[in-house]
């Protein structure tokens, strides 16, 4: 299937860091194990410009993709315009699929699918998995009930949920599709050339105020030594200088992390690792 990603232009004035941008992490993972699956895959990254909404939908649908997936890691201040970019797929192109993942609609996707019909699909949870089991039932015209992980509109238009995917053990199972973007583009801490990663997901701790623990349901971690590998070829093939975490508490487990940064040791490459 063709398949396009859109990373919506920022609305709040915090996503925005004046003359540099960081990658669209979360759409890149869905990118990388959907491009292993076979599909045509690419993506629009709007905050570039940022672009305006017209050309953003513009692009989007050059090539007459089968399926639009709208993605954004700060995902409630977002919510107004993925709704609008979404409107302005459907009225381009009615038989476009939009699919909408993030932390908003994994915790509110009955109050969107209520509200709007301009979203086909919310991935709830963490995507990797779910999208791929997502495009394969969608291109061979299997039932969706059958798809864990996602929510959509019955056969009398009500919001109904699957049953939730299984957490990803093995954090290394999928890649990140960093050919979908030119790093050279891409840049933080004052024209560095950057990307955002994960050394893990999730944290133990409980605290009753953060929405992480619901999403990510417990803390996972890469393999130190092959998640130090990936950013020395970032840096040498790419010549990536400052890698930013993604992560909500990396250094969770002690032993993990020492081996993280004496894999950074070996590996002997001049990279900034900043945590955000």
């Amino acid at each position: 299937m063709k398949i396009v990603l859109i990373n919506p232009p920022h609305t709040a004035i915090g996503s925005r860091v004046p003359d540099d941008h960081l990658p669209p992490l979360g759409l890149l993972a869905l990118g990388g194990p959907l491009l292993d699956a076979g599909h045509e895959v690419r993506l629009v990254d709007a905050e570039f410009g940022p672009m305006s909404l017209a050309v953003l939908v513009d692009d989007a649908l050059g090539g007459d993709p089968d399926c639009v997936l709208i993605g954004h890691s700060g995902s409630t201040s977002a919510h107004p315009t993925a709704l609008q970019i979404a409107g302005m797929v459907k009225a381009r192109s009615p038989r476009t699929l939009v699919i909408y993942g993030g932390v908003f609609p994994t915790y509110h996707w009955r109050d969107i699918l209520a509200a709007t019909d301009v979203f086909d699909v919310v991935v709830r949870g963490e995507g990797e998995a779910t999208i791929v089991s997502l495009v394969e039932a969608l291109d061979r015209r299997r039932p969706l009930a059958d798809v864990a992980g996602i929510a959509y509109r019955d056969d009398l238009g009500h919001p109904f949920a699957t049953r939730p995917a299984s957490t990803i053990a093995d954090l290394d199972a999928y890649r990140v599709g960093w050919e979908l973007i030119d790093l050279s583009r891409y840049s933080y801490w004052g024209g560095k050339r950057a990307v955002v990663m994960q050394f893990s997901r999730g944290c133990p701790h409980l605290c009753n105020y953060c929405g992480q623990r619901g999403f990510w349901t417990r803390w996972r971690h890469r393999d130190p030594v092959k998640f130090a590998r990936e950013i020395a070829w970032l840096h040498r093939e790419h010549g990536v200088e400052l890698i930013n975490l993604a992560d909500e508490n990396p250094t969770s487990s002690k032993k993990a992390w020492r081996a993280f940064l004496d894999a950074m040791i070996a590996e002997n490459v001049p990279v900034l690792i900043v945590g955000s």
